[in-house]
């Protein structure tokens, strides 16, 4: 049986850092990017999640 683990890690790591220098300076607004989107999807599924109702009688 072949054993891949390794090759998808080095593949992964060589990725990240070919990925590096594209980053540069702008790490910060990915990072408000990804805040941004995790908030709307926080509200998204609120939405999705059924409420009690008040009962007046």
């Amino acid at each position: 049986m072949a054993n891949y683990a390794g090759a998808g890690t080095t593949a992964t790591g060589t990725g990240a850092a070919g990925m590096l220098p594209l980053t540069g300076g702008a790490d910060s607004i990915w990072f408000w990017i990804v805040v941004f989107v995790l908030v709307s999807m926080g509200f998204a599924a609120l939405r999705l999640v059924p409420r009690k109702v008040k009962d007046d009688s």
